[in-house]
């Protein structure tokens, strides 16, 4: 009995991988989320982390200026000037962040507070989030669409020369026996994947285009190309980090599709490559 059950399901595994790729239904597991911005999660986070920024401020004024006056009088009130000046710093960002969040536009020169949200508030918020049991994923969904309209917000133009496009190697078709990591232009153009319709894009526009076997190769790339600005395709995750890392350099960041998971049979939107494209170039 125990053997014909096991059978069944090693059959039916065998079938769902007989399936072709477009027509595997996206469960929206764990392991293979659908994705669908929460904007609400991040403003939440980001107001929460402004009120702890507040109450911090106060105690790391009011302890250390106890023992302060005790060496000069003017101790306290010139450390609490600098701790005002940082703390309204990143207010004022967090505010500004804020309204562009809910307006979907840049909200006084927000972009200018890019950084603060990328170095400060994305770690504070992953912390808070996790003790909160929001799911990283969301919070991770969320920084990438912000971050997008950060950087369009930046207005930046860049010459196709500069420009980088990063793509994931699992992009590629699972069985192609042709290797692009190396060079991307070996790719025959079969169909099966979309890094045909990329490499015809990258004709298009003259655009770099590189396909990554991890970050640490993407990493040496960007460092290698020097590029003024980068349009990165890959998972919640490598896109979060790869957009830490690459700061302050702008990174337009398009989430891959999963149908069979992480890292295998992974595909892309190519319009909105085009579209991230256009943004930079004008």
């Amino acid at each position: 009995m125990i053997e014909r059950e096991q059978g069944e399901e090693s059959s039916a595994f065998l079938r769902a991988e007989a399936e072709p790729k477009h027509l595997v239904e996206w469960s929206g597991s764990s392991e293979s989320i659908p994705y669908r911005s929460a904007k609400g999660i991040f403003l939440g986070l980001l107001s929460f982390c402004a009120f702890i920024i507040l109450i911090a401020g106060f105690f790391f004024w009011y302890i250390p200026s106890v023992g302060l006056v005790n060496i000069h009088p003017a101790l306290p009130i010139i450390f609490g000037i600098g701790l005002t000046v940082i703390s309204v710093a990143i207010l004022t960002g967090a505010i500004c962040l804020s309204l562009a969040i809910i307006k979907g536009r840049d909200i006084f020169f927000s972009y200018k507070f890019r950084g603060i949200l990328i170095k400060f508030f994305l770690p504070l918020m992953m912390m808070i989030g996790g003790i909160l049991k929001i799911p990283r994923i969301k919070i991770e969904q969320s920084f990438i669409e912000i971050n997008n309209q950060l950087v369009k917000g930046m207005g930046r133009r860049v010459k196709p020369e500069r420009l980088l496009i990063l793509m994931p190697h699992c992009i590629q078709y699972i069985d192609c026996k042709i290797k692009v990591t190396q060079n991307v232009r070996n790719c025959v153009g079969c169909g099966k994947c979309e890094i045909g319709e990329l490499v015809g894009l990258s004709d298009e526009f003259g655009i770099d285009l590189f396909i990554s076997t991890g970050g640490t190769i993407a990493r040496r790339k960007v460092y290698e190309k020097r590029p003024n600005a980068i349009v990165a395709v890959a998972c919640e995750r490598d896109l979060t980090s790869g957009i830490q890392d690459a700061y302050p350099l702008p990174v337009i960041a398009v989430v891959n599709k999963r149908p069979q998971g992480y890292c295998i049979g992974t595909g892309v939107d190519i319009s909105d490559v085009r579209n991230a494209i256009r943004d930079f170039l004008g």
